[in-house]
């Protein structure tokens, strides 16, 4: 029996892409864009050995289909001979009672939904298994357990596993790594900590709350196109360089008292949205040769103004990836920021704007200039290669 699957020439916008080899016992997750990452799940799921990805059928017609007649269509998909004992066995490995095989899909509730697909893959008893988003249904409170009992089986069962989902607790059960994979390109392919932390697309640096750009490094400075935002670095060449969403202050006073550098530079608020218990601003320097488009935090109604330290402060860098060394002569705007927020209103992280959340409101709209300064200590980069 082949303890390895090859996921070589997959299938990717009519391009071939390689995802290395799975091992039995392991998962590999996918993130990214969820019509590129269904794809890419379906061309596993066609591979010789290889259950398809079980989908309950959304026509609503469909509702009047008995749990018993979906599971046996689905069984021939897959090309499995097993029979209703295989599929009683799965459905309680996965918390559900043989009664359900005679209700209608109508009637199920949508954690009994996500648990009946896993049940039917299980079924298949086939050892290499693929899901599209299989926990997108499943009520936070129960994700935790449903997901935990997912790998537990997969691992004793030597079950080797590739699922796609968007959201980033559930990649922590993929041992195999994780592939993020956008607008038709898999952009990186690695461990879960490292697409977190040094991430090359959109979806990882939105979900680990940093902006990415391209920089460069070169004697012994980080430099983000032509803007006028540095830092001291040991890289040298191509770099990528992330900068936490709470790793700068804004003010509506160029010549605020919490501005301690000369690298202020102006921003127009270009959107505004919420994001958890966060009100964010999405903001496009005046002039590029002195700022940097970003996304920022202007209020958090948890109520904690302190900053919250980026991502990939929070990780020890590797050998290849030093971080990067503040020139004496410019210290570390960091404390200043801190001490710019300490006091401020409920949930204020910048009290150049505004001492409330009422105030807050009020000043900033779509269209407002603002100034910005930059903790350039809270810039990290890493190499492209």
């Amino acid at each position: 029996m082949n303890d390895e699957l090859s996921l070589a020439g997959l299938q990717l916008d009519g391009r071939e892409i390689d995802l290395g080899r799975l091992r039995a016992g392991t998962m590999l997750g996918l993130m990214g864009t969820p019509d590129d990452t269904a794809s890419v799940v379906a061309s596993v799921g066609a591979l010789s050995e290889v259950a398809p990805p079980p989908q309950l059928p959304t026509d609503p017609r469909s509702g009047r289909l008995r749990v018993r007649s979906w599971i046996r269509s689905y069984l021939r998909d897959a090309d499995a001979g097993t029979g209703e004992a295989a599929s009683v066995r799965a459905l309680s490995d996965f918390g559900l009672r043989p009664e359900i095989l005679h209700r209608r899909l109508a009637s199920l509730e949508p954690i009994e939904r996500t648990r009946l697909c896993l049940a039917a893959a299980w079924a298949s008893e086939a050892r290499w298994l693929t899901f599209i988003d299989p926990f997108a249904a499943v009520p936070g409170h129960l994700r935790t357990g449903v997901r935990a009992r997912f790998a537990e089986l997969a691992a004793r069962g030597g079950r080797g596993i590739v699922f796609s989902s968007n959201s980033l607790t559930d990649h922590t059960i993929a041992e195999a790594g994780v592939a993020d994979i956008e607008k038709g390109q898999l952009v990186a392919l690695g461990p879960l900590e490292q697409i977190v932390t040094e991430p090359r697309g959109s979806l990882p640096a939105e979900l680990s709350g940093v902006n990415v750009y391209s920089g460069l490094a070169r004697k012994g400075w980080l430099s983000i196109g032509h803007s006028a935002v540095k830092a001291r670095t040991e890289l040298d060449g191509k770099v990528y360089v992330t900068l936490g969403w709470r790793a700068a202050l804004l003010s509506l006073d160029e010549h605020d008292e919490a501005f301690t550098s000369a690298t202020v530079f102006e921003a127009i608020v270009t959107g505004l949205r919420d994001r958890g218990s966060c009100l964010q601003a999405k903001l496009s320097p005046v002039d590029t040769e002195m700022g940097l488009a970003l996304d920022v935090d202007l209020a958090d109604l948890a109520g904690i103004p302190a900053p919250a330290p980026s991502v990939p402060n929070t990780v020890p860098t590797g050998p290849d990836t030093a971080p990067e060394v503040p020139d004496a002569a410019e210290p570390s705007t960091t404390s200043a920021h801190a001490a710019a927020r300490r006091g401020a209103g409920f949930g204020i992280l910048h009290p150049g704007l505004g001492g409330s959340i009422t105030e807050l409101r009020a000043n900033v709209r779509v269209g407002t200039h603002v100034f910005v300064e930059v903790d350039t200590a809270c810039l990290h980069a890493y190499s492209v290669e």
